[in-house]
């Protein structure tokens, strides 16, 4: 890999970044100052957390389209993003003030806020493809995967240690200084030749019957797969607290050493995860991902808690990553460029129907079993399907091509 290859790789990398900056910022401070305007009027507090989920349906899809609208008539992807930084940035910056001037201002900065920061989703998720070298997404994703697990880490201790709204405003300079980074520093290659009508709004249906009928070889396999692989993700993170509480006794304040643990994981993993999507394939990485988190998860339900525990579940988050950083690589190979932001936004909704999905079905499961206990086997259960589903890929589609 050359020197400037490397240096791209981090440059991109820099989008997980703003992921990590405004994601568990976000996770951990907007829920309760919601609550603190509405009080403990719960179906209000769900309508109003909804909006993130609103935007998402509606811009993710739109944007991707429109960044394939533009580079179909010779334009970039990037200005869309950079606008898309901006926007969030002040959504991030005016957020915690909003709550003085009641709900209408507080529902005006959230939509500001996750509206830029659902603009830029597919949009960035299609440029790793335009300005990264095949050879070389995986390593390019492992890069954005793990500058967002660093920077989440990063800034949740900055909003125990400063507070919220110093974070909040620490998150919002961050991410402005990402805008400039990626403006300056990234080189865009030109849009493709073909006319801006080729690339309508209209090819979002055309991209998802071509997905159904599986006109690309393995998409369809891809798509599940991500949808379990955030299913997984979504089991750890909504009821990891209440398992641990109720199976190990753990206090409310400790059950952060866990979602620490599969923080650090993600860190550790995130980089040799692309080398070896790079060295052994990004069909055999992912296998071996899902196969190293299915162990882990099977130990864990046996475990005793303590620090074995914690152990497990940084290991089984490093194998989170091979999956998670080669899938969008395995995935994007065959798309052509004129069709990468639609595209993109269909892989990112599917993991998104894995995270909506995935409360709703763990919640009906655990008060069917009326306990928090099987959490890990239906996590091991989860990874099992999503192994068999990447037995479905035929083997060398999506791999790297020699740059």
């Amino acid at each position: 890999m050359t020197r400037s290859a490397y240096l791209t790789c981090a440059i991109v990398g820099l989008g997980g970044l703003f992921s990590g900056v405004t994601g568990p910022l976000l996770s951990t401070f907007v829920p309760p100052l919601v609550q603190d305007v509405l009080g403990d009027r719960r179906t209000a507090i769900g309508a109003v957390m909804a909006i993130d989920n609103v935007l998402l349906l509606l811009l993710v899809p739109l944007a991707g389209a429109a960044s394939d609208r533009s580079t179909a008539g010779g334009g970039r992807r990037l200005p869309l993003i950079l606008a898309a930084y901006v926007l969030a940035s002040a959504g991030i910056a005016i957020f915690p003030f909003s709550v003085r001037f009641g709900i209408p201002a507080v529902i005006a900065s959230m939509v500001v806020l996750y509206s830029g920061i659902n603009v830029q989703r597919s949009p960035f998720h299609a440029l790793i493809a335009d300005v990264v070298p095949s050879a070389y997404r995986s390593i390019a994703n492992g890069s954005v995967t793990f500058q967002m697990c660093v920077g989440a880490v990063v800034f949740l201790m900055l909003g125990r240690l400063l507070g919220m709204r110093t974070a909040f405003l620490a998150a919002s300079s961050t991410v402005l200084v990402i805008a400039l980074v990626l403006g300056f520093a990234l080189h865009e290659p030109s849009g493709s030749t073909r006319r801006a009508s080729d690339a309508t709004f209209g090819s979002l249906w055309n991209a998802v019957w071509s997905a159904i009928r599986g006109t690309v070889p393995g998409l369809r396999a891809i798509f599940l797969s991500s949808l379990l692989l955030q299913l997984t993700f979504q089991t750890f993170t909504t009821w990891y607290a209440l398992h641990a509480m109720e199976r190990f006794g753990m206090r409310r304040e400790d059950v952060s050493v866990g979602f620490i643990a599969w923080a650090l994981g993600g860190v550790a993993g995130s980089l040799p995860a692309g080398f070896l999507g790079v060295r052994l394939g990004r069909r055999t990485a992912m296998l071996l991902g899902f196969a190293l988190m299915g162990a882990s998860f099977l130990l864990l339900d046996r475990s005793a808690g303590g620090p074995a525990a914690t152990a497990l579940i940084a290991l089984a988050s490093a194998g989170w990553t091979l999956p998670a950083v080669n899938a969008y690589p395995l995935f994007v190979e065959p798309v052509p460029p004129h069709q990468r932001g639609v595209l993109a936004a269909l892989f990112l909704l599917s993991m998104a129907l894995g995270g909506a999905i995935g409360d709703p079905l763990n919640g009906s499961l655990f008060d069917g079993f009326d306990s928090y206990r099987p959490m890990f086997l239906l996590m091991a259960g989860y990874t099992a399907l999503a192994f068999m589903t990447v037995l479905f890929v035929p083997r060398g589609t999506g791999e790297a091509r020699e740059s």
